[in-house]
């Protein structure tokens, strides 16, 4: 099973984690996002959209295990619950499905926490969300030391920074084990992602 981590108790123990709060006085976000020593994009080539988010799990499984790190936290910048929408179309369906078989109510937003044993499974059903707009805050994670705080683009890509110059070079190592590549150029997707459309309320 997914551990669950109360909000308040997930930014004490991890305050790296980027947020976001809507300021009503300038009707605007009100942002924060830690200083970063470095920033990546890594893309993991894959033949077919299915292979690629089982191979996503795989592959951030095994950074998490070079990272000397039992498991990834993940929180959302925003204060919103995870099954915060509802929407009626098959992968936005399976995964808040998924979510709630893990124990997760459809009033938490507080943080979790995925070993590498559950990777893979939670990793398949976060990217589908995030490409499909099913989740409404952005979703951010860390490994146990903070080492670095990174993200799932809705292309389906993985974006890093590092904290500093010994994260840097851990997380170069770490990389090394992994079948991720470093993007240069522009983010972009590999695949026509079905269901990618706004989901209502």
């Amino acid at each position: 099973m997914i551990k669950q981590i109360k909000r308040k108790k997930c930014l004490s123990t991890y305050p790296i984690f980027p947020l976001r709060n809507y300021n009503e006085d300038i009707e605007d976000y009100d942002y924060f996002y830690p200083d970063t020593f470095s920033n990546y994009v890594l893309i993991l080539k894959s033949e077919t959209y299915k292979k690629h988010l089982k191979n996503l799990g795989k592959e951030l499984s095994i950074l998490c295990a070079a990272l000397k790190s039992n498991s990834f936290i993940f929180l959302g910048d925003e204060k919103l619950a995870w099954r915060f929408r509802e929407g009626k179309y098959k992968n936005f369906k399976k995964g808040m499905e998924y979510f709630a078989g893990e124990g997760i109510k459809n009033t938490f937003s507080g943080g979790l926490i995925v070993d590498k044993d559950n990777m893979v499974q939670f990793i398949k059903h976060l990217a589908v969300l995030v490409s499909v707009n099913g989740l409404i805050q952005y979703v951010h994670f860390t490994d146990e030391s903070q080492n670095i705080v990174a993200s799932i683009c809705k292309d389906g890509n993985v974006h890093i920074g590092t904290m500093d110059k010994d994260n840097d070079d851990l997380f170069k190592h770490a990389l090394s084990a992994t079948r991720f590549e470093l993007l240069d150029e522009r983010c972009y997707p590999q695949f026509d992602v079905k269901g990618r459309r706004p989901t209502l309320f």
